[in-house]
């Protein structure tokens, strides 16, 4: 039993690597399409505040705070990618659970609602409702999770960090 449960942890460590490299990936192209302005606008700027014995320094310090910043972008993006994704997926499973339920007790709606769920469009419509909403919530609440599940998912969130942790460090 424990081999299992361990291989199914290298599995999850390895697709949660792949996703990892996709994100550094963008990071990296980004900075390097914005080490050009930086190159042309800030470095000559800075090199005029820095004294002459730590100008060979301005170059490594500005392709730091470029890949920092690109990271930065690049999980944000990561972060909406999956916030969509995730609301999108909850709005089909919301739709189809409540088209089900209507069609158990047999609410039509108008006619907008037949046995064979196929031939509507109110699944789609719902499903985009729930979705939109779904994507609203997670904008009003910054990505993070409410006060009440913060308290109570507080070590899914610890060891959520420790994946972040393993994937990050111990390449």
């Amino acid at each position: 039993a424990i081999s299992s449960i361990y291989r199914v942890w290298l599995s999850v460590v390895a697709v949660l690597m792949v996703q990892f490299a996709r994100t550094i990936s963008m990071a990296l192209t980004m900075s390097v399409f914005m080490m050009k302005p930086v190159n042309r606008y800030i470095t000559p700027a800075v090199a005029l505040a820095v004294p002459n014995e730590y100008q060979k320094w301005i170059p490594v310090v500005l392709v730091w705070v470029v890949k920092s910043i690109a990271i930065s972008i690049a999980w944000f993006i990561q972060t909406l990618q999956s916030a969509v994704t995730s609301a999108m997926y909850g709005g089909h499973i919301m739709a189809d659970a409540l088209l089900h339920i209507c069609v158990k007790r047999g609410w039509t709606l108008g006619g907008w609602i037949t046995d064979d769920l196929d031939k509507t469009y109110a699944d789609e419509i719902i499903m985009y409702i729930f979705a939109a909403l779904g994507i609203l919530f997670q904008f009003m609440m910054q990505f993070d999770m409410p006060f009440p599940f913060s308290l109570i998912l507080w070590p899914v969130e610890l060891f959520e960090y420790y994946l972040k942790w393993i994937i990050t460090y111990r390449n």
